[in-house]
């Protein structure tokens, strides 16, 4: 028999977080015995070898319903829907796996059986693939693809996801947020910077909702990763170049050709952000480009401070800068990065720069916990995780204000 999955992009990426399974006839919702059922899956990578064996096991079933072919409760239906439990700890409910710092999705191979017959549901067993459904990815175009011809690199051609709000069109001016994956998140398939760390829920209604429920969303991908140096003398160590890109001028001929070809944007509110080398390219297009973007928010940088010359922070001292970093981040550390960076600022008497510090970066759902009861505490490097839940306030002219409505505020003079 054949199942079908579906696809929750969670906080630290996709879960398969349901198994459907097509009836031979239609039957009534009632309950149905989870006891009745177990799943086996067995993830496969074939970047590791051969093989590609990753790992198996059994998965825990939370709920058995009757529902449609997409997953959602019915009241008759043809189908049901098998809901499994998942957790940022638990690797067998991702189908995405990280192979030498490369984000990529991956076969899972399930075997559902039905060990005795339960109410209404004939003795089955499934373990042949049907579809996968992502209901957060259907919004977003993934087929975009612009090529530009650098002076020093040659052609560089950039793969992107987009969304379009429905009510966009020429003239609606509308807000446009582009978001610069990290180092993991690079190559052809611009699901992947979409999926790996839940950038989708900028299009989502919590984040909408701040821009008038109506703001494009810009996702670009690097082929290889955004601080990509190529051709850079090593004898320029220290000097503001090394806080450079082969992509910066192919990301800013993309964003001119993207605005152009969506009159509906309002150009007083491009906002830009990232995460670790996605804020490390914010930074260096924010510096190089000052004027295209109304606000920036670079989430745990690995731009080093001590290569940012003055002239380069006064170019960017009246422009609205939110920072994030965690405290515990082992791979970027904040104070040579981006908390260096904001104190100069700072003394340089910007008018709009903020910085969110927090200790860790833990769950604040409070859906995860470890076994003595405290939430799950997430990599000190997991900054998005804050962002794209809105977790971050700051007290703004004696007003506690969080980041997406601080974004949704800022417009170029």
């Amino acid at each position: 028999m054949i199942y079908n999955q579906v696809y929750t992009i969670m906080d630290w990426g996709p879960a398969v977080t349901k198994l459907i399974l097509m009836l031979e006839k239609e039957i009534e919702a009632q309950p149905i015995d989870i006891a009745g059922f177990s799943v086996f899956v067995k993830r496969i990578d074939p970047r590791i070898d051969k093989t590609g064996a990753l790992d198996e096991g059994s998965r825990k079933i939370t709920g058995i319903f009757v529902s449609d072919a997409q997953g959602n409760k019915a009241d008759r239906g043809t189908y049901i829907t098998l809901e499994m439990e998942c957790g940022p700890a638990d690797s067998l409910s991702s189908p995405m796996n990280s192979y030498k710092a490369r984000n990529a999705w991956i076969e899972c191979q399930y075997r559902i059986t039905q060990g005795k017959k339960v109410a209404d549901i004939p003795v089955v067993t499934a373990d042949k693939p049907g579809k996968i459904y992502k209901p957060q990815l259907e919004k977003f175009n993934f087929r975009g693809k612009i090529s530009y011809g650098d002076r020093e690199y040659g052609k560089i051609t950039l793969t992107y996801a987009d969304y379009v709000p429905p009510g966009a069109h020429e003239g609606s001016n509308l807000p446009l947020i582009i978001w610069l994956h990290g180092l993991g998140e690079g190559g052809t398939d611009a699901s992947i910077p979409v999926a790996a760390n839940k950038a989708c829920h900028f299009a989502g209604p919590e984040i909408q909702r701040f821009f008038g429920g109506e703001a494009y969303v810009l996702i670009p991908q690097a082929p290889t990763f955004w601080m990509d140096m190529v051709n850079l003398d090593p004898r320029d160590a220290g000097n503001e170049t090394l806080n450079a890109s082969k992509y910066t001028r192919a990301l800013k001929h993309f964003f001119d050709h993207y605005i152009a070809d969506h009159p509906g944007i309002d150009r007083r509110r491009v906002y830009i952000g990232g995460c670790s080398n996605g804020g490390f390219m914010t930074q260096v297009l924010i510096m190089e480009y000052p004027e295209l973007f109304a606000a920036a928010f670079p989430v745990c940088s690995a731009a080093l401070d001590s290569r940012i010359t003055e002239k380069q922070l006064l170019g960017i001292r009246s422009m609205p800068i939110w920072f994030v970093n965690s405290a515990s981040d082992p791979v970027v550390p904040a104070p040579q990065n981006s908390l260096g960076t904001y104190d100069r600022l700072v003394k340089l008497e910007a008018p709009q720069v903020y910085y969110s510090y927090p200790r860790d970066i833990h769950d604040k759902s409070g859906r995860y916990l470890k076994k003595d009861g405290s939430p799950h505490r997430y990599s000190g490097h997991s900054s998005w995780i804050y962002v794209y839940n809105n977790w971050l306030t700051q007290y703004i002219n004696g007003k506690e204000i969080s980041l997406m409505e601080w974004l949704a505020d800022q417009r170029k003079k």
